[in-house]
């Protein structure tokens, strides 16, 4: 266990109390779940920090949280897509449970993708400087109302950190931390257009579905 790199689990079934990533996986570097039903992601009793570099998770039932996130340090990609009952990204309560030692999530993330989470509210509940970020996409989140930004969060410059959407309904919606923010961020915004269709059919229809 402490050797392995790359962790993928399909088609965990039924809905279990989790899953429990092991202290001794020092090592793991990419994580991916698709069409499981679990309730949780975490860390074991003994919690550390996680050599996570990219985590993609899809078409999972069950889960409202992925506080287990604020131990992976290194991550650089975060993938989540048609997880419809996730309601938090980092639980501040749950957050609040464990000795974090001041940690900030996400010091070295480059790339952020959320879509088609209807239930999502929060990603992290203050500001965060995302030093290394440089893009965010949101699809189909209309409820994700506020984004952990401020006008020194992400990248600068030329290449610096751009959101891009697929619906006007949501950045029209976006509750900016202040004014400064708000210039920064909506001048740079691009929008999408992301065909959904079949991937909403293939989940709708999920027990005929076969790998």
């Amino acid at each position: 266990m402490s050797c392995t790199r790359l962790l993928t689990i399909v088609y965990r079934n039924p809905e279990s109390s989790g899953i429990s990533l092991p202290a001794t996986m020092k090592k793991l570097r990419y994580l991916s779940m698709c069409w499981c039903s679990i309730s949780e992601i975490k860390m074991g009793r003994k919690c550390s920090l996680l050599s996570l570099v990219k985590v993609r998770i899809d078409f999972c039932k069950g889960l409202r949280e992925l506080t287990f996130l604020m131990f992976a340090p290194n991550l650089r990609i975060l993938d989540v897509d048609s997880v419809y009952e996730l309601e938090d990204i980092i639980n501040k309560e749950k957050a609040c449970e464990v000795d974090n030692s001041g940690i900030l999530p996400f010091p070295k993330l480059n790339k952020l993708r959320f879509a088609y989470l209807p239930k999502l509210k929060t990603i992290y509940w203050s500001s965060l400087p995302f030093p290394c970020l440089k893009r965010i996409t949101i699809e189909a989140c209309l409820n994700l109302k506020k984004l952990p930004l401020n006008s020194e969060s992400g990248k600068h410059g030329e290449n610096g950190l751009i959101i891009t959407y697929m619906e006007n309904e949501w950045i029209e919606g976006v509750e900016w931390e202040d004014e400064s923010t708000k210039t920064r961020f909506l001048s740079s915004c691009e929008q999408v257009l992301t065909f959904i269709l079949f991937s909403y059919l293939i989940f709708k229809d999920s027990d005929s579905f076969h790998l």
